[in-house]
This record gives structure tokens, sequence and C-alpha cells, in this order.
């Protein structure tokens, strides 16, 4: 047949462009890579993109020349196996085919891949199988794995956002955990406050790693907190830190709150701190600055009696400055305050979800900041709490975008902000940023300060997928700095133009925040009032109009009242921390503000004609004093509950100024006999004790006096009877502002029982210490006896040996001389027998007391014995027995291959167990007989185990006696036994049995390791 035509290629020249054409028109993606190598020159680290064609770029949602690297953008393909399939197509150089599910990095499909390595290139062509028709189950894996990964990408977004909270909230924040407080977690700013890095301190006790805060209370006020799962609140607390690595004194706000598990157990203490140093300092420096204007004032009341008024007007201004630091002390407090009842709210807030994510939520929820995130370009509202749904005054919603629910901060620059931060994944930070808000109430834009950080959140492949929004308000905060500046200011003013006071008075009214108005007419009509006077009735026009129209409140609790008998007698009238209720017109909310005021008659041409009205805030003052006088009752109660004995003892007679109950029930009289007596005067009993030079030497040394367990005689409540008792007692220095000591402070408890009790010990312990001695003389009569004993065995036995020697050299002559009809009679053999069977076992007998007799404890020295050959050789002895008795022996000794022990001894303990195991058989089924050996803890443990007759429990009970046999089908002595337990004993040990009839019994041996 003629063979078919064959195609042979053409030298055709490769057209120009065709490769980019190829390309373009190729219906699947193509990858050129370039390898990228380690410093090694082979291993591949990375893959560089070269090109991507249009099927590339459309699939990947690619430039055409990436400048990122591969892992860059798909960090998910080298735990999922894409790279190590592109590396090892380019190491082969032959085509490689692989498929895959990926669903991560953005991509979500069936990837046909092949890739063959060109020159130095790398070339992948792949396929994506979305738009083929799916089967139920890849659809139902897709799902399932959709639903994986979106919990996953849920639960890592919560968990960075809980550490982007904890990390870079504004805030000082803490969790301490444990009895020893261990710092479970510390924001940058907490530790900055501490002077120490957040590795040197979280995971440590408190104290260990900040330890300045030694000895300040800090540590127990948290303890405190978790066992009564009581909040503590602390205002302007001192506290000595490390700064700049010297120790400073320092002024905090803080909350300690208990943080609760799911199931409502503590889980630690949150700890929320706010530094207020500057503000303390600062209302220091006021009241420096009023004190020299107190000095200006005396200064112009002196050089100028026309100026007397100002002078007043300025003094009543140095009062509001006071005041007004109070307020914002308040303010302080207040704010602390509110932060507790966000945190408890919060509380009873938190969902019964995983404990991550109750914890962030109850985090979230606790602290007095406001929280928010936002997802996606368009910033759209995913989570917020509380405080920022009071920020945009209740605007916020779920889902909708910032622009769309505050479009006042559109042009105030904050979206471009969250632009920035969504697009760059880099946080921002402002600090006291001035914001425009729209106020509800009023439809006018509100200024507000405010501390923030934008914050971007990061999805699995470190995509910015969302932004965290934390915000607190620092409204108050900078208007009192800039309150305290400018009233500062205003002071330092004042001085400087005391020249020109009278024809600035009005100014200087407007600017005092004391509340000044200027009443006209019987009537009270306003004629004047600052703004401080119109800030107490906001919204309310008084302008020309009496105070009974404008202030019907004022009317009814008798302030209309007041100003009619001064305007009638035109004698000035000075109220006290009178309370005023005023009336929201608003909220028709009531407000209670405490003031101190003047009404002063105002005269023209000798009559009066007005009255006007200075008034001073003392609401802040008039609370604190309530809130100290309830804090004193509270104090002593606590005083006079404590179980503590505490007196108070003043001056070099020791007079008791304070006595709680506990002292009085040491000393037999009640507190109200001795309080304001002199302490030898009350307590004469005491004299000549030795408690005069104590309680002389503390007040002239100033140092401290510790007593313990000191006998003293008292007298008791009922009979006054002077009687011993035993006391622990501090007496402890008091000292005035010169550290000059005033008085001493007792502290103690009285420790009667205890002292009695231990003295009630001893005596017993004398008398146990007697007993054992006398039990020591009895065990070495005993030890004699035991001596005479084992020297009598002996002796017998060797004294017997040639009696019975001279009965059986007898027998031997005796058979020797009778005739053989003698030796043939009835009985005379079986005789003769009998009499050598009894000679035989009364040496036997002799023999076995004479071993007895020699069994002295540790006689034979302790050696290294190799277990396992000295089994063999026992073993081997046995043999015929075995065999005999067709007995089955296994041995198990590999946990003990050497024993320190006597070879002799260990040789007869294995050889008497062992034979007696086979000799004590059961004769219906196959003897067996097992040893072990194994060590626990600090001695050698040895079984012998059989499943022959058994033993009763009776028969347990006589097993190891002298000469006691439990069986007479088998001969023996019955010392066996009794020689084992003597060696194991002798040496320390212990031997046990268990046993069974019909099933079995098992030896147990313990011996020192």
């Amino acid at each position: 047949m003629p063979a078919p035509p064959v195609s042979l290629p053409l030298p055709i020249a490769e057209p120009e462009g065709l490769l980019d054409v190829l390309l373009n028109i190729s219906l699947t993606g193509v990858i050129l890579f370039r390898p990228l190598l380690a410093a090694d020159g082979e291993t591949i680290r990375d893959l560089a993109y070269v090109r991507l064609n249009r099927a590339a770029q459309q699939l990947l949602q690619q430039p055409e020349q990436p400048t990122e690297t591969f892992l860059t953008l798909y960090p998910n393909a080298q735990p999922t196996g894409v790279f190590a399939f592109y590396c090892a197509a380019f190491r082969s150089g032959r085509v490689e085919r692989h498929q895959m599910l990926y669903q991560h990095d953005g991509l979500d499909g069936y990837f046909q891949l092949v890739a063959q390595r060109h020159s130095e290139l790398l070339v992948v062509s792949f396929t994506d199988t979305n738009e083929h028709p799916r089967t139920a189950v890849e659809e139902a894996l897709r799902v399932s794995q959709a639903h994986e990964q979106k919990m996953y990408e849920s639960l890592k977004t919560e968990r960075n956002l809980l550490h982007a909270i904890l990390t870079q909230s504004p805030v000082a924040i803490g969790l301490f955990q444990g009895d020893d407080c261990t710092v479970a977690a510390a924001n940058d700013q907490l530790c900055a406050m501490w002077g120490y890095a957040p590795a040197e301190v979280v995971g440590r006790p408190l104290l260990e790693g900040v330890p300045e805060l030694r000895g300040q209370g800090f540590a127990e006020l948290i303890r405190q907190v978790a066992d009564t799962r009581t909040p503590f609140v602390g205002t302007e607390v001192a506290a000595d830190v490390l700064q700049n690595g010297q120790v400073e004194t320092r002024y905090f706000n803080f909350v300690y709150q208990p943080l609760y598990n799911a199931d409502g157990t503590v889980l630690g203490i949150i700890d929320i701190v706010i530094d207020v140093t500057e503000q303390v300092l600062a209302r220091q420096r006021v009241q420096e600055l009023n004190e020299e204007l107190a000095s200006i004032n005396e200064e112009l009341r002196a050089t100028n009696e026309e100026y007397l008024n100002a002078n007043a007007a300025l003094d009543h201004t140095q009062q509001a400055l006071q005041l007004l630091n109070e307020e914002l002390e308040a303010r302080v407090t207040r704010r602390t305050q509110e932060a507790q009842v966000a945190l408890r709210e919060a509380e009873h807030q938190r969902e019964q979800l995983q404990v991550q994510q109750s914890l962030l939520q109850q985090i979230m929820g606790q602290v007095p900041a406001a929280i928010a995130t936002l997802n996606g370009p368009e910033h759209r509202y995913s989570f917020f709490n509380d405080q920022y749904r009071i920020l945009s005054a209740g605007r916020a919603q779920i889902g909708l975008p910032v622009a769309q629910v505050l479009p006042e901060v559109v042009d105030q620059g904050f979206i471009d902000l969250l632009n920035g931060v969504f697009a760059t994944g880099k946080a921002f930070t402002g600090t006291e940023t001035a914001v425009l808000l729209h106020d509800p109430t009023t439809g006018q834009p509100e200024q507000r300060y405010i501390d923030f950080i934008y914050q971007p959140l990061f999805d699995a492949q470190h995509r910015v997928q969302g932004v965290l929004a934390f915000i607190l308000d620092v409204t108050d905060r900078v208007l009192a700095r800039q309150q305290v500046d400018t009233l500062q200011a205003e002071m330092l003013a004042a001085a400087q133009q005391r020249a020109r006071e009278r024809e600035n008075l009005y100014q200087i009214f407007e600017q005092t925040p004391a509340v000044i108005c200027v009443l006209r007419g019987s009537e009270h009509r306003f004629e004047y009032f600052n703004s401080a006077y119109q800030k107490l009735f906001p919204g309310r026009n008084m302008h020309g109009r009496t105070i009974a129209e404008t202030q019907p409140e004022a009317v009814a609790q008798g302030f209309v009242e007041l100003l009619d008998q001064v305007y009638q007698t035109g004698e000035t009238f000075f109220g006290h921390a009178v309370p005023l209720s005023i009336e929201d017109l608003e909220t028709q909310e009531i407000q209670t503000i405490y003031f101190n005021f003047t009404y002063q008659a105002y005269y023209e041409a000798g009559q009066t004609v007005g009255i006007s009205v200075f008034a001073y805030d003392v609401t802040s003052q008039v609370l604190a004093r309530q809130q100290r006088d309830a804090q004193q009752a509270e104090l002593q109660r606590i005083f006079e509950q404590a179980p503590m004995a505490i007196a108070i003892l003043r001056g070099a007679e020791l007079r008791v100024e304070l006595a709680n109950s506990a002292v009085g029930d040491i000393w037999g009289r009640s507190p109200a006999e001795v309080v304001g007596r002199p302490y030898f005067e009350a307590m004469p009993e005491t004299a000549g004790q030795g408690f005069e030079e104590i309680l002389a030497g503390v007040l002239q040394t100033g140092e401290p006096f510790l007593i313990t367990e000191a006998p003293v005689q008292l007298p008791r409540q009922q009979n006054r009877e002077a009687l011993t008792s035993y006391v622990n007692f501090v007496f402890q220095p008091l000292y005035n502002a010169q550290r000059q000591t005033t008085g001493i402070v007792a502290v103690g408890i009285e420790v009667t029982e205890q002292v009695l009790a231990r003295q009630q010990v001893q005596e017993l312990n004398n008398e146990l210490q007697t007993t054992n001695k006398t039990l020591g003389q009895t065990n070495q009569r005993l030890a004699r006896i035991n001596t005479d004993l084992d020297t009598f065995v002996y002796t017998a036995s060797h004294d017997l040996k040639a009696p019975i020697a001279n009965l059986e050299g007898l027998l031997i002559a005796l058979r020797e001389q009778l005739p053989v009809e003698a030796l043939q009679a009835n009985l005379v053999p079986q005789l003769l027998e009998m009499m050598d069977g009894a000679v035989s076992r009364f040496q036997q007998t002799l023999v076995h007391l004479t071993d007895v007799s020699q069994l002295q404890p540790n006689e034979a020295g302790s050696e290294l014995v190799d277990l396992p050959t000295l089994v063999e050789a026992v073993h081997l002895d046995l043999q015929p027995l075995l065999a005999a008795a067709n007995t089955t022996f296994t041995a198990d000794v590999d946990a003990c291959t050497t024993v320190h022990f006597s070879a002799k001894n260990l040789r007869s303990i294995l050889y008497n167990l062992l034979s007696n195991a086979v000799k004590y058989r059961a004769y219906d089924r196959p003897a067996m007989v097992h040893l072990r050996c194994q060590r626990k803890d600090e001695e050698v443990v040895l079984t012998v185990r059989d499943n022959g007759l058994g033993l009763a429990q009776a028969q347990q009970e006589q097993l190891f006696r002298m000469f006691r046999r439990l069986h007479s089908h088998v001969e023996g002595s019955g010392v066996g036994l009794y020689m084992v337990k003597k060696i194991v004993e002798n040496a320390g040990g212990t031997i046990t049995v268990e046993s069974q009839p019909g099933v079995g019994t098992t030896f147990t041996v313990y011996l020192p390791g």
C-alpha cells in the first residue's frame, strides 16, 4: 500500500506582534511570572508579575503588570499549595496541571491551572469554572465554606476591634486578673502613666511590673472590688509613678469595675484612668492667683475708699473663681460617675455569646467613649455604642453612611480623613479637634471638641474593610482649660487696670462667673443681669420684666418675699447655701442649685430704688460637704465596728481622744468611762507594767513600737478583778503638719486564748516526750529479751545435735546386730523405718532452728544483684519440680534489672515463694506461676501469683508463724514462710498475701529501693 501523505511543518518566520495577538485573543487567563530568589540563589521566595493578558486581567481584576508580588496580592496561596505548585513547575520544566477551589483574597471559584517554565519565566494558563454549572454537592460545599469564612471573618474583625479598642483607646484602659492582680491587658496610655513599656508589665502581677505602686493601696482596692463586686471610683487620687526616669506625684480619676464572664463569675477588674494632674495643678495655680488678687484688693481698699464697691466685687469674683474650680472638679467627678453608670448599664446588656464577643461588647459598652465601626469606602455604620448615639444626637443608624447621617462634618474634613485611613490603611489620631455638630434642640450647630482615632479594620487578607472610630468628647476639658486661661487673663488684667475698674464694672460683671443682676422698683423689674444669671434661666426673656413674671418658682420658694423685705427695710440680706429649684422650660426637669447670695439695696437721692443681687453657685461645696459628712459618719461606724482594738491618745498626758468598743473590752471599761481622761488615770491598773516607758519612748522618738503576746494585768468588766491577759499591740505616733509627734494611735488584739492554748500544747508535748522516753526504755528491754531468746534457740539446737547423732548411730548398730530373721519379722522393718524418719525430721528441725537464730537485722550486706540472672538460677534449681508438677512458670523483671539487696537472702525469698506455689498447686487444673518485679516510688515490689489451692481468711492469719503447716498432704517444716517474713522485715520491707480458696494466692514483697 502506498504510504499516506505526511504534513511537514513549513519554515514560516514568526510574524512580528504574533505573541501580543495570541495573548489578547486567548479565552483563558495567561500570566508571565519571574521568580524572585532568596539569598541562597536557589529558594524561590516570591513571584513577580511580568504580564497578564486581557482574560487574566478580567478574571483577577488586576492591571496588565501589577507592581505588587504574587504572595503580597494572594497571601493565602502559600497555605493552600498554589505557590508550591508554581515553584515545582518552574523547577521541573515540564507541563504541570492543578485544580482547586480558591476562596481567599477576593477570589471565589474553581480554578484549573497549567504551568511550564520558559527560560527564566514561568508561563501560567488558567480558567475559572464559575461560568459552568455546578453540581448540588459543589453548591452545598461552597455555601458551607462561605458560611465558615464569614464566621471566621466576623470573629477576626471582632478580635481586631477588641485589640484596637484596648491598645488605641485615647483613654487609659487595663484589665487585672487573679489575687496577685496580674495585668492581663494594658494599652499604651496606661503603660505610659506607669512609666513602663507594655512588654514590661503585661502578664506580670501589678506590683512586680510597677513596683512604685507598692504601699499605695491600689492592689488592695482591686482585690476589694473583685471580692465585693462593687465598683470603686477614685477622684483626683495622688499616685507616685515613674515619669522620665524619676518618680513623680500625679493625680488621677479612675474607675475599678468588675468584669463578668457569661456565667456571672468575675473575669477580672477593668481599670479606666484619666490623668487630671493638669486640672489639679491649674486649680492650685488659680488658688495662688486668688491669694495674690486678695492682696491687691487689700491695697486698693487701703489706697482709695472710692473703689470699695469695686474691690468687693472683685472679692466676689475671686470666690466665684474658686467656686468655678470646684465646679470643674465636680464636673470631672460627674464625668467619672457617668462613666461608672455607663459601665453598669453596659454590664446588663451583655449577650450570651462566645467569650470574646461577650468581652468585646462589655468593654465597648463600658468605656466612656463614643465607638463606631464603619464598613466599606462609603463608611457605613455596622456598629455604634450608646455614647456614639448620644454624640450623633440619635441620628446614627446601622447601614447608613456617615456623610448622610452627619452631613455637617463633610465640609469640616472628617470624611476626607476617613477616606485617607481607608485608602492607606494607616490610623489617624486627632487631639482636642473642634467639630460643629447639629443640635436638634436649637436647630443650630454646636461647637464640640473631641479626641479621636480612626483605626483601619482589616479582613483575613489584610485588606482594609472598614474603619474603627474611637471618639472621646473632651469639650468640658477644653472649655474648662480655656475658661481657666481666660479667668487668669482677666485677673491679671484686673490687677493691671485697677484704676479703671469703676468704668469697667459692668464689663467685669459680664465676664465673672458670679450671678449678678440689678432689680429696680418695688416690683423688682430687671434693669441688668449678666450672662451667668441668664445661663440659670435659659430661654427666658427677662429684660424689663419682673421677677414674678419670669421666675414663678422664685415666688413659690419665698425669694420675692425676701426682696420685698430688703426693699422696705434697706437691710442687706445674706444667704448661705440656700437651695433654689429651677425648671428647664424645654425638658420640664427640675434642677436644685445651692447659692451664697447677697440682697443689697441701692439708693438714689437717699431713697431705695432697687436691689443688687450677687450670688455664687456653691452646689458642689454643699454636695461635697454632705458627702463628707456621710463619709465621716460611715468612717465612725466602721471605727466602732472594727474587730481590732483602736484607741487614740493625745498630748504628753496621753488623754484618750477616741476608743472603740473592742479596746473597751480589753481594758475592762466602756469607751464612755475613758474618753477625755488621761490614760493612766483611766487605767491605773496598767501603771508599773512598763507601758509608761513604751508610750513615752514613742512620743519622744517618733518611732512606732510593737509588743507581741505581752502579759498585762487588766480588769474585767464583770467584777473589775485584775487578771493576766496577753495582747498584741502597735503604738503608732501621730504627727501634725510640721512632723511633730502629737499623740499615739494604739491598734491591737487580745491573744490570751491563743497563748494559753499554746502553753497547753507545750505541756502536752512535754508529757509526750516523757512517754516516748518510757517507750524507748521498754523497747530496749524487749530487744535484750529477743537476743536472749535467739541465744537460747541457737544453744538448744546446737546441744541437741549430739544426742540425735548418737541415736542415729544406735539405730545403724541395731540393724547390723539383729539377725536376718529378726529383721524380717512382722512390724520390725516398719518400726525401724519410722524411727529413721523421726530422727531425720528432728535433725531437719534443728537445722531450721539454727537458720532462724542466725537471721539478724542487716546481717547480710547489701550488694548490686542482677535480678534476671538470679531468677534464671532459681528457675534452673526448680526445673525438676516444675517438670514433675507440669507447672508453667513466667517472669517479668525487665523493670528491675538490678536490685540493692543481699543476694543470698533474695535467693531464699524467691526460692521459698516459688517452690511453695508449685507444692500447693490445685490438681484439677494446669498449674501456673508468675513472677513480676516493678518499681514504685522508692521501693522494689516483687509479686508471686499462682492459681493453686488458695487460703481461707483464718489460714492467712496463721500463715507466717513458725512451724505452722496449713496443708498435710505435702511435706514441709512450717519454717520457710517464717524465714521469708523475717528476712524481709529485717531489711526494712514488708510482705503481704491475698488469697481465695479455689482461685489462687498472690504474695507481694516490698523491699527498699
